[in-house]
């Protein structure tokens, strides 16, 4: 095996050497991208069970060696070994993983959620071939599908983290984890603080990244009138669809949700505590059909704007999973006297707004996905 190894490795270092991307046709650079990914996700998948196996046999902590070997950190080497063990109960999953149809950070998701919910594997598997925004949506319910409200509520709480350190670079970064009780209202609100900062610059010629409106965003939420950015004045509303039943009882069945749309499962009881406050809206499935609504007006109506983040706050755009800033679109520019109704209204993110408005053409929806496709505009004629 060792020796098909040292083969297969050569014969790469001899492709690299001589690879020059730029004599690529674009086609041909995305069939390589495609093989290369696949030779990837191999690779990914038996250096997970090497590296299990070293750290299996050797006395003592073998996690450094690892992480030294492979040039990576000692937490990425901790959460591949989690995911190999994992793989010992779960073929279906292994199986993918051995064929190289699953990539590292795909497997460990469905590794998590499949250990939890072993009935979910194949459909996880399903769910992968669309991306790892769907898979996460899928693997959160996945898991909230077999785990008791008021259990999944305080394991969440005491995950919850906040960490910062300093960087390479000398610049100050950090992760967290917050249950989506609270990190449901604070991402609203982070959201309208930087929604509020794009449009405040988006006429000027310095734009930047979202990514660096929301760390303003951040330092504006800390530091208040000593921030760049104050967050001073920003509002948002957090959308909780709820089942009538669930609502009424106090707790969900089978077949009922109670979550924050676009970010997942939430207790009942939270949210029967917070009805009525000012940053809540329940979307209740038996009361009013959202569905129905049309105004012909530009002026989006508040059951309008709700049925849209309900009904899935993403890029319509088709392998677009972005779901940062978005924009609202008219499917059917309102100028050319297209209604602003649910069904003609959609989300797209700044990038590919700014495509639709230089003269892409969206395609009709998919009956499963209801993502749509962008068309470049015909050559003009020279």
């Amino acid at each position: 095996m060792f020796a098909s190894l040292v083969s297969a490795r050569r014969a790469l270092d001899e492709i690299a050497l001589s690879f020059d991307a730029s004599a690529l046709a674009p086609q041909a650079a995305l069939s390589i991208v495609d093989e290369l990914g696949s030779i990837r996700r191999l690779v990914d998948g038996m250096i997970a069970q090497a590296a299990k196996r070293v750290t299996d046999t050797r006395a003592g902590d073998a996690v450094p060696l690892v992480a030294r070997t492979l040039g990576v950190g000692t937490g990425e080497v901790r959460a591949a070994l989690e995911t190999a063990s994992r793989l010992a109960n779960l073929p279906l999953t292994d199986v993918a993983v051995r064929e190289g149809r699953l990539s590292a950070g795909a497997t460990q998701l469905i590794a998590a959620a499949a250990t939890a919910n072993p009935a979910a594997e194949e459909q996880l598997l399903k769910v992968a071939a669309a991306g790892l925004a769907p898979l996460r949506d899928a693997c959160v319910a996945a898991r909230a599908a077999v785990e008791h409200p008021d259990v999944r509520a305080k394991r969440q709480r005491a995950q919850r983290r906040f960490g910062m350190w300093t960087d390479a670079d000398g610049m100050i970064a950090g992760n967290y984890r917050l249950a989506p009780e609270i990190g449901g209202p604070v991402k609203a609100v982070f959201d309208a603080a930087v929604q509020r900062i794009f449009r405040d610059r988006k006429a000027g010629a310095d734009h930047e990244s979202l990514e660096a409106y929301a760390a303003d965003a951040f330092a504006g939420f800390v530091l208040g009138d000593n921030a760049e950015v104050s967050a001073k004045g920003v509002g948002a509303t957090v959308h909780v669809i709820i089942d009538h039943g669930a609502l009424m009882r106090g707790g969900a069945v089978d077949g009922e949700v109670c979550e924050i749309a676009g970010v997942g499962p939430v207790d009942v009881s939270w949210t029967r505590e917070l009805l009525g406050s000012a940053f809540l809206t329940a979307v209740i499935k038996r009361g009013k059909d959202i569905l129905t609504v049309a105004h012909l007006g530009r002026h989006i109506p508040a059951v309008v704007r709700t049925a849209l983040v309900v009904s899935g706050r993403e890029c319509d755009i088709e392998a677009c999973h972005q779901r940062g800033y978005l924009e609202r679109d008219h499917v059917h520019d309102h100028a050319q006297g297209g209604p602003t109704a649910f069904s003609n209204l959609g989300w797209l993110c700044y990038a590919h707004h700014r495509l639709k408005s230089s003269g892409w053409k969206l395609g009709p929806p998919d009956p499963e996905t209801r993502k749509r496709r962008l068309r470049a505009p015909p050559a003009r004629a020279a």
